[in-house]
């Protein structure tokens, strides 16, 4: 790959609260698999990118940080179960207003 072209930027977006030690290994494990199955592209984890923020920022602070590096990506890949958190929905209806690609695991 030449340094100029530009990556495809893939925000994995999955859920957290609940169980989040599970949860952040899983996000993982996916962030892996896609950086194998599309080897040119810059996989984005808010899991581990914003670990640092556990019991320092608030939900909505979390949240907007999120949103920021969310607006920099080309797809959202959807990990099982987005729908059943609130953090990812709000990811979800940020990316369709930015008509970003959607991929579902």
């Amino acid at each position: 790959m030449e340094l100029t072209q530009k990556q495809k930027v893939i925000y994995i977006c999955h859920p957290y609260t609940g169980n989040e030690e599970f949860n952040r290994q899983d996000a993982r494990k996916i962030a892996l698999k896609l950086k194998m199955q599309y080897p040119d592209s810059c996989i984005v984890n808010p899991l581990d990118l914003f670990y640092w923020t556990t019991g320092k920022l608030t939900y909505n602070e979390i949240i907007k940080m999120c949103l920021t590096i969310l607006s920099h990506c080309d797809t959202i890949y959807l990990c099982k179960r987005w729908e059943k958190s609130h953090g990812c929905k709000i990811e979800f209806e940020q990316a369709i207003l930015e008509k970003m690609e959607v991929m579902k695991e």
